[in-house]
């Protein structure tokens, strides 16, 4: 991805951020599936839409994922890999697949994946602390991981770009996320199905 892009995507994860900072704490996490193109007024190739899709979760159902969405993610990646979403009915209760399969299989021309981003609060835990944070965490179509942290209470998010997103040490979403964008960007292979 070029710096704009880079830098377009980090803009779009921070008003993310921001809007979930508007809404206040104690909101269910929100998995984003981000894609670019051509805009339809410029001339061929010269301007790129970003289309952000919200995919909330249904937060009552969560609780059927044990370890939550380091559990929920790679079935969702599977079930996109597979293309057999219908047969997991604990992902179907918890994220609208069948949104997901619409967005992936759009037929708009020059249309593809930029990024999975998901947005959640976790809690920090410093020495003999704990503090509750928002994240947002994205890996991008080269694999770049991105993760914005807000600590409650505090005015600025700290942001960080890590071009190595698969390392030992990435946190459990930013492995499931790069997986998505695994699965995902695979030419040719995301085809429709019926549902």
């Amino acid at each position: 991805m070029s710096f704009d892009a880079v830098h377009t995507l980090t803009g779009g994860l921070l008003h993310v951020e921001a809007s979930a900072d508007l809404l206040g704490w104690g909101r269910p996490p929100l998995l984003l599936l981000v894609q670019d193109r051509p805009a339809p007024t410029a001339p061929r190739g010269t301007r790129h839409q970003v289309r952000a899709a919200r995919l909330p979760f249904n937060d009552a159902r969560m609780g059927r994922y044990r370890a939550g969405l380091a559990d929920l993610l790679p079935d969702l990646a599977t079930a996109l890999d597979i293309n057999q979403p219908v047969a997991r009915p604990t992902l179907a209760a918890c994220v609208n697949v069948g949104l997901i399969m619409d967005l992936l299989a759009d037929p708009t021309p020059g249309l593809h994946l930029l990024a999975w981003a998901l947005c959640y609060e976790d809690v920090l835990v410093e020495s003999d602390d704990l503090r509750e944070v928002r994240r947002v965490d994205a890996v991008d179509a080269d694999r770049r991981g991105y993760r914005i942290t807000s600590l409650r209470g505090e005015s600025h998010p700290v942001v960080r770009v890590d071009d190595h997103a698969d390392h030992d040490d990435a946190p459990a979403t930013r492995t499931a996320l790069a997986r998505l964008v695994q699965t995902t960007t695979r030419p040719g292979h995301f085809t429709p199905t019926a549902r």
